[in-house]
């Protein structure tokens, strides 16, 4: 089920470079991204997770949480393994970090899970769990079968995409949650392993630019996140570059993964 991607460039030194996200991995042969499911065969970099997901679940669309898309429908949310992100905090990571692709997965076809969401009385499909980002091709190929099938695609995504590949990513997806993980480069980097610029750029994008029904949530860690200032900074940017009808959800957090000696957000 493995599928060769398009996002790729050769660099000067034979090595294959993944253009889908701001990391950029160079790989020689065998070798894997970050993310762990896209690597490289050959002249080809593969998807291994692609028809295969890691688990199903039937939720409220306010579970996602979209508060203002589809409001009182069921959505069937699936996911496979792997992520680009390294976040300390991950609350998925026995999927998300799992190096056990296969003994995780089960086999389900885009027409699959599209049938399955149907019969389920399902009004759309989530790519969630893990980021459907690195799984970019089984994800447009599902909201392609769902489409089809007269159902909604929705997208749980920390906006970790590069821009080439960005359009057609939203292109596919009627409504997206992205994870605002803070807004500090110090927290993204810390944290997350990641960047922040990308993330805001892909928020700008897909608020201004994209036809996709776009909300943002941000989990708020106690003395990482969740200063005054930051927080009137982050709302500051949503409104000056959302506009004030991009909803924010506000999630509380609980220890876990790299992070058990955190305190709860306090509710």
């Amino acid at each position: 089920m493995d599928k060769a991607l398009p996002w790729q460039e050769e660099a000067p030194d034979g090595r294959l470079i993944c253009t889908l996200c701001p990391r950029a991995c160079t790989l020689r042969d065998g070798q894997r991204g970050m993310c762990f499911v896209r690597k490289r065969e050959g002249d080809a970099i593969v998807l291994e997770t692609y028809g295969r997901s890691t688990g199903f679940s039937i939720d409220p669309i306010e579970k996602k949480p979209l508060n203002h898309f589809l409001p009182g429908t069921p959505v069937l949310s699936f996911g496979t393994a792997g992520c680009n992100l390294a976040c300390k905090f991950c609350q998925n990571h026995e999927i998300s970090k799992s190096r056990e692709v296969a003994s995780l997965s089960v086999r389900a076809t885009p027409e699959m899970i599209a049938k399955a969401a149907l019969r389920d009385g399902c009004a759309s499909v989530a790519f969630t769990y893990n980021d459907p980002v690195i799984f970019f091709e089984y994800a447009l190929d599902t909201a392609k079968a769902c489409h089809e099938a007269g159902l909604k695609s929705v997208a749980v995504t920390a906006g970790y995409i590069s821009p080439a590949p960005r359009p057609a990513f939203f292109d596919a997806m009627d409504a997206a949650n992205i994870d605002l993980k803070g807004f500090s480069e110090r927290f993204y980097r810390d944290l997350t392993g990641a960047s922040l610029a990308p993330v805001l750029d892909t928020i700008r994008y897909a608020v201004q630019e994209a036809r996709t029904w776009v909300e943002l949530t941000v989990l708020l860690i106690p003395g990482e996140n969740d200063g005054p200032a930051e927080l009137e900074a982050l709302c500051q940017w949503v409104v000056e570059t959302c506009g004030p009808d991009v909803p924010v959800h506000f999630s509380a957090f609980h220890p876990d993964f790299r992070m058990l000696d955190h305190k709860r957000t306090p509710v």
